[in-house]
């Protein structure tokens, strides 16, 4: 299965993340998504107005099905609370063609919010790294298959 770089952004950039409530949910989002098998997580940054994910989508899923899922899952529990978009329409995905660019994609990801200057920020993938999925065998050079 495919690897995928996807991210998406919060209706008009808004900081919608910056409320720890909701970035706490959406990370909730995240982990009841891929403990149900739908994607392997291998990392993520919630930011204030948008979102980093590096999943594998399950073999009955595809990219789109898992941003549907992440975005709907988080409006969904969310509409309570809050009125109005939530997110940009659509997401911004890049496939993974190697192990190279998997830690090129991870290293960007893991860096994101110290590069907005969230030094201490706890909704990244490092911080959580017991819920996080290893890169996938595909993507490793054919001499390490084994």
């Amino acid at each position: 299965m495919p690897t995928y770089a996807l991210t998406t952004a919060t209706h008009q950039r808004r900081a919608l993340f910056m409320r720890r409530a909701n970035a706490e949910l959406l990370m909730q989002i995240l982990f009841h998504y891929r403990d149900q098998g739908r994607f392997l997580l291998h990392g993520f940054a919630i930011m204030p107005d948008h979102l980093h994910v590096l999943l594998t989508p399950s073999r009955d899923q595809t990219v789109e099905r898992c941003a549907q899922c992440i975005k709907g899952g988080f409006s969904f529990q969310v509409r309570q609370s809050f009125k109005g978009e939530i997110w940009q329409t659509g997401f911004h995905e890049h496939r993974i063609r190697d192990e190279e660019d998997f830690r090129n994609q991870l290293a960007y990801v893991a860096a994101n919010p110290e590069r907005r200057g969230l030094r201490e920020y706890e909704f990244v993938h490092t911080r959580h790294l017991d819920r996080i999925d290893s890169m996938p065998a595909g993507l490793a050079p054919e001499y390490l298959r084994g």
